[in-house]
């Protein structure tokens, strides 16, 4: 279906000029210098429609959509300016050198030629930002509207399979007592450490921003009690460096955690030597985040298919919470498969 309606705005957008083109060829007499009854009347047409098709898809499909969404407005009004103004200076100069001395009788000044060429001009552009102000919108009000329906979507799944907090963590705070009690230091660490996490997805990401060292720690717990799955004999290695001051960096929360969660996921055989690596680097208010895994055949999961946020829904996230601020690449090389993020801050 989608791609059904881009094929459709495509056979409108072409039956629109060509209708346009041929209406103006059958019941216009004159244009400018040009006369229906001195040449092949056509051909100037012709020339005048594609200037004018090249000022609106160049405006409407190329410099609105990428500089608005970077929000850069002075940079797209200058290249508006600076392409308006060439663009009719080209067509007035064929028109004014060539095209009059084959298909007319008349000659006007150069002036004129580029005064009716940028009249039109100045109507299409109009025309073609206005298209694509209403497309950039329709889009983002879709996507916003996307993310809403799967951010409660996950709610509801989430509400479903939730039981009380506070049960879950006076359970934890028992559990974590007994094994006190029966000396288990190992897994009353676990336990505790399985708390703070459950307590900052719960109670601390509801706040567009969060302090990106409490990101961090929700990582660190995340590892720990993974570890507690692995056997000593095991030959994983997961480290975490932090390479930048980040007390006062905030954030959108859980947009860390995915990466983790498949480098995990996908890089861990316990029968195999596996390491991943985590590094957090700030460089000119911009957040660098890479992790890097082994890559194996058949790997360990974590958990089920369905878990996680997963890397498409976090691209989703970006895309709204972080528009053209942001970068994601992923890549395999030499046995390791790398992903980054790049968040420009505020």
């Amino acid at each position: 279906m989608p791609n059904m309606k881009k094929y459709i705005e495509i056979i409108i957008h072409i039956s629109v000029w060509t209708i346009g083109y041929i209406l103006i060829l059958k019941n216009v007499n004159t244009i400018g210098d040009f006369r229906k009854d001195t040449g092949p009347f056509w051909i100037p047409i012709l020339l005048g429609t594609l200037m004018n098709l090249t000022v609106f898809y160049v405006t409407a499909f190329i410099l609105v959509p990428n500089f608005l969404r970077q929000k850069r407005i002075i940079t797209l009004i200058l290249l508006l300016s600076g392409g308006f103004i060439a663009i009719n200076l080209l067509e007035s100069f064929i028109d004014y050198n060539w095209l009059v001395a084959h298909f007319s009788s008349e000659r006007e000044s150069f002036t004129s030629f580029l005064f009716y060429n940028s009249s039109i001009s100045f109507f299409i552009l109009l025309f073609a930002l206005t298209y694509a102000l209403i497309k950039y919108w329709i889009q983002n009000e879709k996507l916003k509207r996307e993310l809403l329906e799967e951010k409660l979507t996950t709610e509801m799944a989430f509400l479903k399979s939730q039981i009380n907090p506070h049960f879950l963590f006076n359970v934890l705070n028992s559990f974590y007592a007994k094994s006190l009690k029966h000396d288990v230091p190992e897994l009353a660490d676990g336990i505790s450490k399985l708390a703070q996490l459950m307590r900052y997805m719960v109670y601390e990401t509801n706040d567009d921003k969060v302090k990106l060292i409490n990101e961090i720690n929700h990582l660190k717990n995340f590892i720990e009690i993974y570890k507690l799955r692995l056997a000593k004999e095991d030959d994983v290695t997961i480290k975490l460096d932090v390479y930048s001051e980040i007390e006062n960096v905030m954030l959108s929360p859980m947009l860390l955690i995915p990466f983790v969660e498949n480098a995990i996921k996908h890089g861990i055989d316990p029968k195999e030597k596996s390491v991943i690596s985590i590094s957090i680097t700030i460089k000119a208010k911009q957040l660098h985040f890479k992790v890097t895994n082994t890559i194996h055949q058949s790997p360990f999961e974590l958990t089920n298919e369905h878990s996680g946020f997963g890397l498409d829904n976090l691209k989703k996230r970006l895309s709204v919470l972080y528009p053209n601020k942001h970068i994601v690449e992923t890549k395999e090389e030499i046995g390791n498969f790398i992903s980054l993020l790049i968040l420009q801050l505020d």
